[in-house]
């Protein structure tokens, strides 16, 4: 039988109707998306599929919108036979792979991302950050140096995600950031670029949001996984709920370390992408080329995939309610609600040469 690897896309490549043919067509999504409406008081049927680019890219909705899509998509996977040996998520996507361990719940998870998604985006309106994208030239060590030598005692640049051998995302204050862009397109590499802090920061720049989102995290239970999880911040698998909680809260302020991740994921012979865009399918492609690789994101892509999936019959656990779903609807209203104590009031690593940086 394939060893199959399962990882979840972050920000970036989500657009507007992506699952709506899943919406339209499975009960299942349907009850997710009412789920996921009553909880957060947010219309994602209007968002997902009736809205605009600039709604579906900012981070308060976009966040818990991706978590809602890939959650969903999974559990109509799961539903169907679908076993993955290891899961990863890259960026916000951390949180479906680790739905899909059974460990985390579905109105925890986007308990815990709309909280994250609010204070980060908060955050970011003060700060003045932003995000580069560099995708060839420099190893980690000369850039991390290129860094070092722009960054001043009040303003500073961090590799913020190491993506493949020569891929990197950089964070910092803008005008940091502006100069290490203009430098690569002087001395280095035309083609470098600005993505803004919708990829995430993942460094000592955002120590702050720990103390702020620490408090939410104690509110939910995370229990030991069923399926191992290759975790962003250390690239090692993690089978406890205590490793899992521990690997989530630190990814905030360290380094993704996906080149690491795709390492954990050799002995896989398929590699799914569960959720919208290509860019982690096309990243693991230049590290394993001879794997089988599929984005599932339409029914269509779910039915090319019907060979992958076990015959029900030799499945003995009950797949739709992935995990313990304590919450019922008003439960899920009130630990929202429960906060109110404690509160006051997609261009990747693809060279378009129409894109001048």
């Amino acid at each position: 039988m394939k060893r199959i690897g399962v990882v979840f896309p972050g920000y970036g490549e989500q657009f507007i109707g992506m699952g709506k043919d899943l919406y339209d067509e499975l009960r299942l999504v349907q009850e997710r998306f009412e789920q996921a409406a009553v909880s957060s008081n947010v219309n994602y049927v209007k968002l997902l599929f009736a809205s605009s680019d600039e709604e579906i890219f900012s981070i308060k909705l976009a966040y818990p919108s991706i978590f809602l899509l890939e959650a969903s998509l999974f559990e109509v996977l799961y539903e169907k036979g679908l076993r993955p040996d290891f899961v990863a998520g890259y960026g916000i996507g951390e949180y479906a792979a680790a739905y899909a361990t059974q460990s985390l719940s579905f109105i925890d998870g986007l308990y815990i991302l709309n909280k994250y998604a609010q204070f980060y985006d908060e955050f970011i309106k003060i700060k003045e950050y932003t995000v580069l994208r560099i995708v060839r030239e420099f190893t980690l060590e000369s850039l991390e140096s290129l860094c070092k030598e722009y960054s001043t005692d009040k303003k500073f640049a961090f590799v913020s995600s190491h993506n493949t051998e020569h891929g990197f995302y950089v964070a910092g204050h803008n005008n940091i950031i502006e100069k290490i862009k203009q430098y690569c397109i002087d001395s280095v590499i035309r083609k470098v670029k600005i993505i803004g802090p919708g990829y995430e920061m993942h460094s000592s720049l955002v120590d702050e949001l720990i103390e702020q989102i620490k408090l939410y995290y104690h509110k939910i239970k995370f229990e030991p996984l069923k399926i191992p999880l290759i975790t962003n911040v250390d690239a090692v698998y993690i089978t406890t709920s205590d490793a899992l909680e521990s690997a989530l809260m630190r990814k905030i302020n360290n380094r993704v370390q996906w080149k690491d991740v795709m390492h954990g994921f050799s002995g896989c012979d398929v590699i799914l992408s569960i959720g919208p865009g290509n860019q982690l399918i096309e990243w693991f492609k230049e590290e394993y080329p001879d794997k089988e690789y599929y984005t599932v994101i339409t029914l269509q892509d779910i039915e090319k995939i019907n060979h992958l999936f076990q015959q029900s019959e030799n499945i003995n656990e009950t797949p739709v309610q992935l995990v313990h779903e304590s919450s019922t609807d008003k439960e899920a209203e009130d630990l929202y609600e429960s906060d109110l104590i404690n509160e006051l009031v997609t261009d990747f690593d693809v060279d378009d040469e129409d894109d001048e940086n």
